[in-house]
Order: structure tokens, then sequence, then C-alpha cells
């Protein structure tokens, strides 16, 4: 009698497939027992195909670090006391970890004094067009490394726009500000890595000009409270709606926002309530541009905060927040709006970390023609240390002529009150005489 043949062993591919189904069944049992909740059957699929094969599993993607926020010192009730508010900001720390300003072909330019650049020295570059003086006490507190550069020409739009009338001004300055990167470093390879521009109150003539060139090395545009469309000639009055408003004048500003909403740019617009006296506000441009693009807004509460936030609008890069706030301190209440800005710009960077523990530049000396360099002066201790403290006030003796707040806040209008309000592109700190 012959011996039944004798079969042979699984092979080693078999063993794994074996091994592999053992493993999900276990898999779905500790799942079931732990009282994991079955989700959609796509999801479930995605789940369970991570197991099928080694050639199908795929290595998970490594996920950005995540990295701490700094935050601004805010206004307090002391603060206030000694005549601090929204549109006169305490300067806690001077330029900080920044250099002195520095020359450029317009304005002044502020790096890292260590840091702030990758390995193939690119910076990250923001330009800060109007109130360069205030927006700059909080960009240095809460930087993680990006060059700061603040461009002031003056009250209202129109010399902004008439600044970057000329094609070739815009390229020369970012051409001047790579040379003072290559200075600072002494690297000839340095350059701008990302750009953004930022405009608060009547900047935004200076970035609506500079778009109409479709310059695509700009990464980000970022409005603060400051962008106003025109009245539409055709209109019979300025209360229908956004039938009485043109967008024409900002073409390219609501271009670029639209492809921010594609996803291909980032750009932030933050408004407030406040109601020009001749043109449109700044809440009814946003109106406009939201139709435009069909982007919804979203209401928020405000709680108890004076100027807090009451709508958001955002589709990929494009972002519309909306605050409360109708007088003069609630249009300067969108100058430290660059803090959250900052943070959205370097997150989605990856702004490569300066080095914060340098000795802190003082603040600059107000008074200087616009592009001037600061003296050399003697600079304070590190920020947290108990002489950085006492000499907290420090900075403000050369701000001259501050101005105290009023003994009472302006209150936020009542309901069916009509405001007085600023004009947006004039407040009084912006004066050019007392620009740093």
């Amino acid at each position: 009698m012959r011996k039944p043949a004798k079969r042979p062993g699984p092979t080693d591919g078999e063993l794994y497939r074996r091994g592999v189904a053992i493993g999900l069944v276990g898999v779905a049992a500790v799942a079931l027992a732990t009282g994991l909740r079955a989700g959609p059957v796509a999801k479930a699929t995605s789940f369970f195909r991570r197991f099928a094969t080694p050639q199908a599993a795929a290595a998970p993607a490594a996920a950005a670090p995540e990295r701490e926020h700094l935050v601004a010192e805010r206004i307090s009730d002391e603060l206030r006391k000694k005549g601090f508010h929204e549109c006169f900001p305490h300067d806690p720390i001077g330029l900080g970890p920044y250099t002195p300003f520095k020359n450029v072909s317009m304005g002044r330019i502020a790096i890292p004094q260590v840091g702030g650049h990758t390995s193939g020295m690119g910076y990250d570059v923001l330009i800060q067009f109007h109130g360069h003086s205030p927006v700059r006490k909080t960009f240095v507190q809460v930087s993680r490394g990006t060059v700061y550069v603040g461009i002031d020409r003056g009250l209202g739009s129109g010399p902004y726009s008439d600044a970057f009338g000329k094609p070739d001004v815009f390229p020369a300055l970012l051409k001047s500000i790579e040379a003072a990167l290559k200075k600072h470093s002494g690297d000839s390879r340095a350059h701008i890595r990302h750009l953004a521009l930022s405009a608060w109150s009547a900047g935004y003539g200076a970035v609506n000009e500079i778009l109409k060139y479709g310059d695509d090395r700009i990464d980000a545009v970022v409005l603060l409270d400051g962008l106003h469309a025109a009245w539409n000639p055709a209109a019979r009055s300025h209360d229908e709606g956004l039938s009485s408003l043109s967008s024409l004048p900002l073409g390219p500003t609501f271009r670029y926002a639209k492809r921010a909403a594609s996803g291909e740019k980032l750009f932030v617009f933050t408004h407030s309530e406040v109601v020009p006296e001749t043109y449109p506000s700044t809440r009814q441009t946003a109106d406009l541009l939201l139709a435009e693009l069909g982007v919804a807004r979203t209401a928020i509460s405000p709680g108890e905060e004076r100027f807090g936030q009451t709508s958001t609008a955002d589709q990929r890069g494009f972002h519309v927040w909306g605050f409360r706030g109708a007088n003069e301190h609630a249009h300067c209440s969108h100058i430290p709006h660059i803090e959250r800005v900052l943070h959205l710009l370097e997150d989605t960077w990856q702004t490569p970390a300066m080095d914060r523990s340098v000795p802190f530049t003082p603040a600059p000396v107000l008074g200087l023609p616009d592009g001037g360099s600061e003296p050399s002066v003697e600079a304070p201790a590190a920020a947290g240390s108990p002489l950085a403290a006492a000499l907290g006030v420090e900075p403000e003796r050369v701000e001259l002529l501050p101005r105290s707040a009023p003994a009472e806040e302006p209150a936020t209008p009542r309901e069916n009150e009509v405001p007085s309000p600023p004009k947006p592109e004039a407040p009084e700190l912006e004066r050019p005489a007392l620009e740093e």
C-alpha cells in the first residue's frame, strides 16, 4: 500500500497572509471589545487597508511639529492709567531680538540678529504699509523669525498708491531688501523665501497698486481694517446696499483674494464697524468682496470683549474677520491683530526660528526721516529679567508727545445711535513728524 504523498508546507507568503488574516481578526476583536465606534464603510475600508500587504502599507505622513506661539502684551488697567491705549500702545521690548532699523530703498528693515533663515539663507519677509511703528511693537513680541520692513508715506491712501505707481518701484524695493539681507548675514545666498504685504488703514493703497503688476512673489496679503471700495456712480444713493458700491478700483486686490480662496495664496482682511463720512466702510467692502467670491460669513459671539470678533468667513487661504466697534479706538484695535496673522503665516511657511536670547535692541528714536538708520545705543537686558521689567516704561521716553487716553474711553455706540467716526486714513498717531 502506497503512502500518500507528503504535502509541502505553507510557503512564506502563505504564512504571511495567514498571519495578516489572524491579525485582522484580532484587531477587529480588540476594537469591538474596547467599544471602538464603527465609522462609515469608506473609513473602515481605509483602516483595514493599511494591514493588507507590505506593498500597500503606506508610511504615515510626518506631522509638522507643533510650535508654541508667543503672546503679545495686552493693554492692562495699569497701562491705561499711564496713558496707553489702542491708538498709543505700550512698547515693552523695543526691537527685541531684531537689529536696529536700517535703510532700504523705501522705509526701513529690521532683521533677526541671529537665525531666522533656512540653511540655504532664505528669509521670510513682511512689509508693513502705514502704522509701522505701532504694528512693530506687537510684531517683535510674537514673531518666530520673520523679517520686518516698515513703510509710512503720510496720510490717506493716495500717497501710498502714488509711491508705487511705477512698475519698477516694487522690484527695486525687493532688491534692496535682499541686499540688506546679504549685508547682514555676510552670505551672498541670502534671499526672500516668502513675502507678505501687510497694511493697516490707508496702507492698502500701496498693496492694491503693487498687485496691479501681478508680482507672483507675493505669497500673502494682510489688510487690517483697511480696504475701501468706491461708490457706484450709477446708484441713485449710497443706501442701496451692495449695488451702491463698486469694486472696480480694487480689482487687483479682489483678484488676489480669489486666488487665495482657491488655495493658491493667503489673504486676510479684518474690518471694524467704523462708518466713514465720505466713502464706503471696510465692513461694506468686506460684504462686497464676500458676495463676489460667494463666501458666506459665520457669526461669532464677541462675548464681553469691547472690540471682540463678531464674524468669520474662511475658504482655504482666504479669511475675512469682522470685529465690533465703530470709533477711533476700534480702528486702532486692529493693529495687534498682526499677532494672529503672523502665527498663521509662520505656521504655513514653517518660518525658521531666530534666537530670542540675544541682547535686546532698544526702541527706535522717533522723528527720524522715513528710512533713517537708528543711532547706536546701549541695548537693554533681555526680556524676562528683573532689569527688563524695571525698564518696562523706558522705551516710551523717546516717544515724544505721547497722547494720553481720554479720561473715559469712548463707549461703543448704542443701538440706533449715529457715531461720530474718524477718517480711518488719518488717525492721530500717524503724524509723519512723530513716526519712528
